[in-house]
């Protein structure tokens, strides 16, 4: 099998199967503790919803990105959270249950903001004489089967069979975890002569968005009298964003791959600030226990 037949197949399918996955691990009681506290999960959506793209906006009048490496960064910032982010909150003693609420939420949104908002920067960055067309109806419907139908299939195996759900469910995360990191190699080493330059072209740019963008969780949750476990998540929250999803978009549907360049190395450099916060965060839990 060719490189980039691997890389169109094998992308949906392994985010199919994180989803799939998540579906999995939900159960209704994590989500009556999120409506116990409503506060913090509005906080975070919004947040990831609203605010991170309004960063990405303000970070692409600092740094002069090309068009087509702007709208990867757009899109990437449309696309919030993910099942990785749940991990990382629960290695950070975060609220794992909050986490999972905003992943779930953001997953059934943003297959139909994604679409609009792709379209609407298209139309600023590149004009209506533009030769990238976003198909509405498919983006809508590719984003919806690797998205909400595997959520839905993994939350309907687990009401009707949860011990089989318990079962499946570590197998089918290392498989998704596994088949994803590979999907990414493959790609970098697809364009593995260019990496250097891609580096130097959007290296500071996402790394600049990542940190920003987990101070502003951190900062809103503290403004807003939020737990400790709650700042920790909706500092991973709002920070990550779902590489994933904006790879569907941008290499599934647009197949343009100067735009996928900026969530591949998103995806590279957002490990670093966020095992360091996970670090952090578990020194500060162990000395707490101490």
């Amino acid at each position: 099998m060719e490189l980039h037949i691997f890389i169109q197949i094998g992308l949906p399918v392994s985010l199919a199967l994180i989803m799939l996955s998540m579906g999995l691990m939900l159960k209704a009681d994590d989500f009556k503790r999120v409506t116990a506290h409503p506060k913090a999960f509005f906080i975070g959506l919004s947040a990831q919803l609203l605010l991170v793209p309004l960063l990405a906006i303000i970070l692409l009048q600092i740094f002069n990105l090309p068009p087509l490496l702007a709208i990867g960064l757009l899109i990437l910032s449309f696309s919030p959270g993910g099942t990785t982010s749940n991990l990382f909150s629960y290695l950070a003693c975060g609220d794992v249950a909050l986490s999972i609420a905003l992943t779930t939420v953001a997953s059934f949104i943003t297959p139909f903001t994604i679409p609009f908002l792709t379209e609407l920067s298209l139309q600023t960055l590149l004009g209506e004489d533009r030769e990238i067309l976003v198909p509405m109806g498919l983006t809508m419907k590719r984003l919806f089967i690797v998205t909400i139908v595997p959520v839905l299939i993994g939350m309907s195996w687990r009401w009707f069979k949860p011990v089989l759900a318990d079962s499946i469910h570590p197998y089918i995360h290392r498989l998704s975890v596994i088949l994803f990191f590979t999907v990414i190699m493959a790609m970098i080493v697809q364009q593995w002569d260019l990496m250097p330059t891609f580096l130097s072209q959007v290296g500071a740019i996402t790394s600049v968005m990542i940190i920003s963008a987990m101070l502003l969780g951190y900062i809103m949750a503290k403004l807003s009298g939020l737990g400790i476990q709650q700042t920790k998540t909706l500092s991973i929250e709002v920070g990550m964003q779902n590489g994933g999803m904006a790879l569907i978009v941008t290499q599934g549907v647009l197949q343009n791959p100067t735009m996928s360049i900026v969530p591949v190395i998103y995806g590279l450099i957002m490990l670093i600030p966020i095992l360091l916060f996970v670090w952090i965060s578990r020194r500060h839990e162990n000395s707490r226990t101490i």
